[in-house]
């Protein structure tokens, strides 16, 4: 073979692998769940008539016995076609005629096997640690600011941040993630008293904007520095008018800026250009070392279980901040910007030898596929269960026509949904800006 043709293929192998690997992931992912309703389905004797993986047009397809199994193209879905499901069907074997624990029970079991799933890989993940996480304080950093006078102590067991309980040690950086301002409002376990500090100080500094080498070249900016007039390449000058020469410069610079709203001079080619008035993020500095036990039996299984529930909870509360405001169009990923996030991790992975973010990305969106499918929203598992209780409660099912009505205008409103969500990823993916 030639080489420069050897050569070319290893480079387009390099970028298309990821994206493959990614792709897998999340076909497994849609393949638990799907595979929930079938084996349920089948366990009740309902009528499976196709069982299908992806959308669009058919790639395979094998006819069982009496059930059509199908792969599509496109690795954004997938379904368990079931007879009845949606109308009414004399068939004896139809969904809509068998009992109503057996329908909750089918309809259920899709999420149920996803947040299964999560609850596994936490569990392997777990397990693979050196240590088991507990959210104890062991000690502290030697700039700690938080273990000041009528602050956190050494032995201090972190109950509560913010009024939000925490579950495992993951819970703690993520409740403090959510509150930039470096004052927290915590309950611990101290010795046989619990105690409430009303305002732990944390040092802030501004950081998870943008790279930079030795010499101040910008790279990894993130969308809202784009938008903002800074591009990768640009080589910093100065910071509010001040001559930074390094990257040390340069970071003391930015973190003694108060208000974390910055003029930057930057080169851009033969261009030297200013950039007023760039808003910084800040992130709060953990300035304290959390407590790890020895692996045993017990300690895994229940770390790999608390794992999953602060994912579970991290989801949900990501929802409702996405409902106050605090996040944009550009913080949504749809199935695109899914795809995207899995390669990335995968090829750090590889880079790294370390499968630890891989695998925590596939947990979290799983479990995050089966809580939203779960939510009381038309067309979603969470709809259709909703009708069942309502059914439960009343004796009697919502006229079939009224529930396809509303399942169908659910339907239409997640596919426009869907298709903004995926125009705003591609669009980051061109451009890396993004919508807004």
């Amino acid at each position: 073979m030639n080489i420069a043709l050897a050569v070319s293929l290893a480079a387009i192998w390099s970028k298309v692998w990821p994206f493959l690997v990614a792709i897998l992931f999340f076909g497994l992912i849609i393949f638990i769940h799907e595979f929930g309703h079938f084996i349920f389905a089948k366990a009740f004797g309902v009528k499976v008539n196709e069982f299908a993986l992806g959308m669009g047009p058919t790639l395979l397809k094998k006819q069982g016995k009496e059930t059509l199994y199908a792969l599509h193209l496109f690795p954004i879905g997938g379904y368990c076609a079931m007879e009845g499901e949606d109308e009414s069907s004399e068939d004896a074997r139809a969904f809509c005629n068998k009992k109503l624990w057996q329908r909750i029970i089918i309809v259920a079991a899709g999420a149920t096997f996803n947040i299964i799933l999560g609850i596994l890989i936490c569990t392997c993940l777990v397990g693979t640690e050196k240590y088991v996480g507990t959210p104890e304080i062991l000690q502290f950093h030697e700039s700690a600011v938080s273990n000041a006078e009528g602050g956190l102590q050494a032995g201090d067991r972190i109950l509560k941040i913010d009024g939000k309980h925490v579950f495992s040690d993951e819970d703690i950086s993520f409740l403090m993630l959510r509150n930039n301002t470096g004052v927290y409002d915590m309950t611990v376990r101290r010795g046989e008293e619990t105690v409430h500090l009303p305002n732990v100080h944390f040092a802030v500094r501004t950081g998870g904007n943008f790279s930079y080498d030795k010499t101040n070249v910008i790279s990894d900016l993130s969308a809202k520095m784009k938008r903002a007039g800074l591009k990768n390449g640009d080589v910093i000058l100065k910071v509010n008018g001040e001559t930074v020469t390094d990257n040390e410069s340069l970071s003391k610079a930015i973190q003694k800026d108060d208000d974390r709203v910055i003029d930057y001079t930057v080169r851009r080619g033969e261009e030297t250009l200013t950039v007023e008035k760039v808003k910084m993020a800040t992130v709060t500095v953990f300035d304290f070392i959390l407590l790890g036990k020895e692996k045993n039996v017990g300690n895994v299984l229940g770390g790999g279980v608390k794992y999953a529930l602060s994912m579970s909870r991290m989801v949900y509360l990501s929802l409702f901040d996405l409902l106050r405001g605090h996040y944009g169009l550009n913080e949504l990923a749809g199935p695109i910007g899914t795809v995207s996030v899995i390669a990335d991790m995968a090829q750090e992975s590889v880079k790294s030898a370390d499968l630890t973010g891989l695998f925590s990305i596939m947990a979290l969106i799983t479990i995050n596929i089966g809580l939203f499918n779960l939510l009381p929203i038309p067309a979603l598992d969470g709809g259709r269960l909703f009708f069942m209780l309502i059914e439960l409660v009343a004796r009697r099912p919502v006229p079939a026509k009224y529930e396809n009505w509303i399942h169908a205008a659910g339907m239409v409103l997640l596919l426009i949904f869907m298709a903004v969500v995926s125009a705003s990823d591609l669009w980051k993916w061109i451009s890396g800006v993004g919508f807004y």
